[in-house]
């Protein structure tokens, strides 16, 4: 039986801004693989010729998605459909229903990420109307699904009792019925069509299972997220793969993948375990701690210390440098001696500030947010929980304490 598919990838994803200024969430790069690109590599590789369509629902920076999987070497499976005003997530969904074709069909949220051995558990389980749950500790931020003999009978949004809950990962196994459902949904109080009303109202006239899925899962909302859910797929995910140069007196400890053209020079300390793109260069005498990821074209050079962080295209830190449990985006600078602080005297739960939001972490290391084009002199510092927005110049000897609009010219 063939299935159609229905990945959600409308939306921006503002609270990863500036990550997300120029390009939706959902091209969010994990090993330098857009969360897309999982979720659509995942599907073909489980279900194979069951596949009838992969509909990819766009909207923000919609050609930055068309033309990446136009080229991609699934593209004959893959159709586009455009979400042109961003009315919510069942109102997405419509956008795809004249080209679903299949009797029943896959929804997925395309801004998580997941151990690819989800697609196993949808294929083991397409007999019958499905919701995908994760079990979390702390369920206060999502929607909680409530369950009687292992099927939906109610969807909690962010609950005052919220320790150890099953949540809604935005999977679903539906007939096309379903979308019927999703016409007669009534605007919420964000001003949204909500596509979890539709699930609410198929569950009370339907069976809809509720499938505990018991490995990974996160909702890559904000930065922390994206750094856990790039250390999962470093720890589990990333195969050992040397394509590039090692020079002798480097020690390699941990898994390393190496890409071609790229180069580790002498005297270069990596832990492990540690993502190096196509043609970087890594050192002399870095030191690269777990959880590393650096993609193409960049440079990480002499006594300059990374952990735990993201550092994308085309980015340079080369001398003396303290990078920590942060993402440097596109095309950023760092003049000699720039320094991220990642943890507090006191060791609390660092916070961010978003707006006039102040939202905890949940983690006493923590850095910064660098967009992209951005640009520091030397002997700056930066404090942890902080964003530095895209096209931004920072005068030396600056210390940044609080977040920076794009294009500030901060001289601190």
């Amino acid at each position: 039986m063939a299935f159609d598919f229905v990945l959600l990838a409308a939306g921006q994803g503002k609270r990863l801004r500036p990550i997300t200024n120029s390009y939706p969430k959902t091209m969010v790069r994990i090993l330098d693989k857009p969360l897309l690109e999982w979720i659509v590599e995942g599907i073909i590789k489980e279900f194979g010729p069951q596949v009838g369509k992969i509909i990819i629902v766009v909207g923000f920076e919609k050609a930055k998605i068309t033309e990446y999987f136009s080229k991609h070497r699934h593209a004959q499976k893959i159709v586009f459909v455009e979400q042109k005003e961003m009315r919510g997530t069942a109102h997405a969904l419509l956008q795809a229903e004249k080209l679903v074709e299949t009797l029943s069909f896959f929804i997925m949220n395309a801004d998580t990420f997941f151990d690819p051995s989800i697609f196993k558990t949808l294929n083991d389980n397409s007999k019958t109307p499905f919701i995908v749950a994760k079990r979390e500790e702390d369920a206060s931020a999502y929607g909680v699904v409530e369950a009687e003999g292992g099927n939906m009978v109610g969807l909690v949004e962010k609950p005052l009792d919220a320790r150890n809950k099953l949540i809604n990962t935005g999977t679903l196994f539906v007939p096309r019925g379903f979308f019927e459902f999703a016409r007669k949904v009534k605007l919420s109080k964000r001003n949204e069509y909500e596509i979890t009303d539709a699930i609410l109202d198929f569950a009370k006239g339907s069976k809809l299972r509720v499938l505990e899925f018991a490995s990974y899962w996160t909702d890559v909302g904000y930065f922390w997220n994206y750094l856990a859910a790039s250390e999962y797929a470093l720890t589990n995910l990333m195969e050992q793969s040397i394509e590039g140069k090692i020079e002798e007196f480097v020690v390699v400890k941990g898994k390393i993948h190496v890409g071609k053209g790229s180069v580790v020079k002498a005297g270069t300390y990596i832990e492990g375990n540690v993502f190096i793109g196509e043609n970087s260069v890594v050192g002399p005498n870095a030191y690269l701690r777990k959880g590393v990821v650096i993609e193409d074209n960049c440079h990480v050079g002499n006594s300059t210390e990374v952990k735990s962080s993201i550092i994308m295209h085309n980015s340079n830190a080369a001398h003396l440098s303290y990078i920590g449990d942060s993402i440097i985006c596109e095309n950023v600078n760092f003049g000699a001696g720039t320094k991220i602080a990642n943890l507090k005297f006191d060791h609390s739960q660092i916070s961010i500030k978003t707006g006039e939001e102040k939202v905890g972490s949940g983690r006493d290391k923590l850095g910064a947010v660098i967009g992209k084009n951005t640009k520091t002199g030397i002997n700056v510092s930066i404090n942890c929980g902080i964003f530095i927005g895209e096209n931004c110049r920072i005068s030396p000897a600056a210390y940044v304490y609080n977040n920076l609009e794009n294009d500030s010219n901060f001289k601190g």
